[in-house]
């Protein structure tokens, strides 16, 4: 039996038509056996997922968002339920897990404890964030 990694790293926000609605930070880049919890957490705030569309190729391949050759346009994965469609950030696991952290936390409108906001990782993310939401389907939107 292969040992169970960890309850899912899913963070969704309060709009779940923002561009950025969330994100999600797999554990592997074996996303197939992750995303059962996953889409739990999606299900209970959006219903039952009856498509999921992303604009990578490989995800394999995709080196951490920290990296110096992170993709222009950060992973997205788009999740359609009965009555809406959410888009995801998802954060390759070669992410460092300060990044990581921060995204989640903005990606769903958490609050940040004071000085976080001025810190490099809060500005990487933001820069990230800004470029995901750019590159949102214009459908979910």
């Amino acid at each position: 039996m292969k040992p169970l990694l960890g309850p899912a790293r899913v963070r969704f926000g309060i709009d779940p038509s923002a561009a950025v609605a969330g994100a999600w930070y797999p554990y592997t880049v074996q996303l197939a056996e992750e995303l059962p919890g996953m889409l739990k957490a999606a299900r209970s705030l959006f219903g039952e997922v009856s498509g999921i569309d992303v604009n990578w190729s490989s995800f394999r391949r995709l080196p951490g968002l920290d990296s110096l050759d992170s993709p222009e346009t950060p992973p997205l994965m788009t999740l359609t339920a009965s009555t809406r469609a959410v888009t995801v950030l998802v954060i390759p696991p070669r992410t460092a897990s300060s990044l990581a952290a921060t995204l989640l936390r903005q990606a769903s409108g958490s609050v940040l404890a004071d000085g976080q906001c001025h810190s490099l990782e809060f500005r990487r993310a933001e820069r990230i964030l800004v470029r995901a939401g750019i590159a949102a389907p214009s459908s979910v939107r």
